[in-house]
This record gives structure tokens, sequence and C-alpha cells, in this order.
């Protein structure tokens, strides 16, 4: 004797495949919505970390020639658009070591009172690597406020590069 498998379950516990209603998730409006996010990742590539605090067409040029930051990018960054340096500078996460690059090269190759703020910011960085790289930019900087932090920190910073770098910083014409 066979049954149908109807037969076998219970009423209540019969679902009519006819009945089925998508979920929300996978529903005309999800596809709908997957579309519009397909065309605008396409249209708007991810950015890595720290470029993404780039104006997105400096982030998205710079990082399809340099995948981490690096000397050659700040230097671009530098020629190009120096603004977008600073904004790197002070928003970017940078590593120690790569703040302090960007620190020298913008500080060589910026002009202005904004790279003089971010500089003199950085001597206050707790890593000496940093602070090292910030005299060295504002080697180009010398004004009469920019001495005065050379100065306190050739008297008073605990590393002894740092004291050093702010001495031959303060010597130099």
């Amino acid at each position: 004797m066979t049954h149908a498998i109807n037969d076998a379950l219970p009423v209540a516990a019969y679902v009519s495949p006819a009945a089925y209603t998508p979920s929300p998730a996978k529903g005309p409006e999800a596809g709908v919505l997957s579309c519009l996010e397909r065309r605008w990742t396409n249209l708007q590539p991810a950015v890595p970390p720290p470029f993404d605090v780039l104006v997105p067409e400096v982030g998205l040029l710079v990082s399809r020639r340099w995948t981490e930051p690096c000397e050659a990018a700040f230097d671009y960054l530098a020629q190009r658009w120096p603004e977008q340096l600073i904004t790197l500078m002070e928003h970017g996460n940078l590593e120690p070591a790569d703040l302090t690059f960007a620190a020298e090269i913008a500080g060589r190759t910026v002009e202005g009172s904004s790279i003089r703020r971010v500089l003199l910011k950085l001597l206050e960085h707790p890593k000496a690597v940093v602070r090292e790289g910030a005299i060295y930019g504002l080697g180009a900087h010398l004004d009469e406020p920019v001495r005065a932090a050379l100065r306190r920190l050739a008297l008073y910073d605990p590393s002894n590069a740092v004291r050093a770098a702010a001495s031959d910083a303060l010597d130099d014409p």
C-alpha cells in the first residue's frame, strides 16, 4: 500500500509551495538594491587606508600606484596636491616611520602656514622618530615661533637624537 507524502504530514505542518512568500532579502526589492549596490561599487572603487582620507579621485590615483604609504607617494602628493598630503598627515593614521618621511617631504616642498602648523604639532608626537622628521621638515620654515619650539626641544626633549636634530636645525643658516 502506498501513501502520498501529504498523508504522512500533519495538516498544520504542510505548507503549499504556492503559498511561499519570499523574505525581503530575497524579494524583487532586494534584487533592485543589489543591482544598484553593484553599480555604485563599480563607480566608486574602494580606497585602502590610509589613503581613504584623501579626496576620492586623489586617493584612487595614489592607491593604484602605491598599495601602501611610501616616500614616493608622499613626494607625488607634495608636488601635485600638497593640501592632500597635509590631510594625510593629519588624519591618515600613518605609522610613525611613514609620518616621519611625510613630514620631511612636506617641509621641503610645501609652502605656507598650514604645513608649519602641522609640523609644529608633530613636535609634540610621542614617538621621537616623528619629532625628528618634523624638525627636518621645519628646516625650511624657520620663523620665530618655529625657532622657539626648536630651542625648547634642543634643551628638554628626552631623546638625544631629537635634541641633536633641533640644535643642528637652529645652527643652520
